[in-house]
């Protein structure tokens, strides 16, 4: 039985250096989590914060239950505001699917409580973004808000594809007929070219492959492939391998006479899988690699008994995975105010974001179909 906690939460600020020293109370959150989320997890977070851009002016918390400092209850990444009229928001790196957060199924609202609590001094509002409107976290914020009387807004809500192994039906009975027999025929027509052949599982030289694969494509051409920068690369390799060391994460493969015509790396959270990139030789486009690869990887993690949801990490209305799986996850983002007195701060700047985010969503939207990026 756990005894009860001796007082208000404690939380502590890590400088990158200590994150490793901290990493086995970190992998025990990781294992309470309320929500499971890859992004938060040491795998992903500590070469992040060494490795990406951005990340330098991030503050790492670790959110202790009590003084005592023997139970961890959550750990935040956060971006704090450069003045006193900005906002605090949890950090979101271009490569996570997710904001860096990280709270135990029994202990959400002490910690959400710490945070605000450690942030009042420093920032009049937090932002939460890509969060489960219907979750724990959600649901822990609103009681807050109303507990003491703190401004909070919700804006951008949006949905983007999910697979669910407890669904009653396949994805592949839910798929549009003649979809799947187009779909089949390209596989037929891709197989004719030479041996055809899927697996999962992987290794360094299948992160390599990866690497290579997507450096062909267009991000290669617009300089934005994982491999084009030093740090890209290595956080990259260290991550994906950090993961697959643990048991955590596939590298998924569609292969033509023992070449990648496709490749799809998936991360895992206790029983939840994170489909985090994918790349297709270009070449093979007009056989839509991509897809092929999907639907193959879709089938095996449907049948893993380990996993009972797959986020895509896709925006919503993605023309390709939107088109294979049919469940759908909500995301929010949430503003929140550490003090009373700050609705119309809060307003301000919920509205800016929310905007800013639109557009972003926007541009992927158009730039994607114009160079083929998720055709394939």
């Amino acid at each position: 039985m756990t005894a009860a906690p001796s007082g208000p939460a404690e939380v502590e600020a890590v400088g990158r250096r200590a994150l490793r020293e901290r990493i086995d109370a970190w992998r025990a959150l990781c294992g309470r989590a309320a929500e499971p989320n890859v992004f938060a997890a040491p795998e992903f977070l500590v070469p992040a914060l060494e490795r990406l851009d951005g990340a330098g002016a991030v503050e790492t918390l670790f959110i202790w239950e009590d003084r005592s400092r023997g139970r961890l209850v959550g750990v935040a990444a956060l971006a704090l505001p450069r003045s006193r009229f900005g906002a605090a928001r949890l950090w979101q790196s271009e490569q996570a699917g997710l904001a860096a957060l990280c709270l135990a199924h029994d202990g959400v609202l002490g910690a959400l409580s710490g945070l605000l609590a450690w942030l009042k001094p420093r920032s009049a509002l937090l932002r939460l973004p890509c969060l489960d409107p219907g979750g724990p976290t959600a649901g822990a914020l609103g009681e807050l808000a109303r507990r003491d009387g703190l401004a909070m807004r919700i804006a951008n809500p949006r949905r983007r594809a999910a697979l669910h192994a407890s669904a009653q039906e396949s994805f592949e009975a839910q798929l549009s007929k003649k979809r799947a027999k187009e779909w089949a025929r390209l596989r037929r027509r891709l197989a004719e070219r030479g041996g055809l052949a899927y697996r999962a599982g992987g290794g360094a030289s299948d992160v390599a492959d990866f690497l290579a694969l997507e450096a062909k494509g267009w991000k290669g051409r617009r300089g934005t492939a994982l491999g084009a920068a030093p740090n890209l690369r290595a956080f990259t390799g260290e991550m994906v391998e950090g993961f697959l060391a643990r048991g955590a994460a596939e590298v998924h493969r569609l292969d033509l006479d023992g070449k990648p015509a496709a490749i799809g790396v998936v991360l895992r959270a206790r029983d939840r899988a994170f489909f985090w990139k994918t790349a297709y030789e270009e070449s093979l486009a007009e056989f839509s690699p991509g897809v092929l690869l999907t639907l193959e990887m879709s089938r095996a993690l449907e049948r893993d008994a380990r996993v009972a949801m797959t986020d895509s990490c896709a925006i919503a209305d993605h023309p390709m995975i939107d088109a294979i799986w049919p469940a759908r996850i909500a995301l929010a983002d949430f503003a929140i105010a550490t003090r009373p007195g700050q609705e119309a701060r809060l307003a301000l700047a919920a509205a800016r974001a929310a905007a800013s985010i639109r557009l972003r969503e926007a541009a992927k939207r158009l730039l994607h179909p114009l160079i083929g990026a998720k055709r394939s």
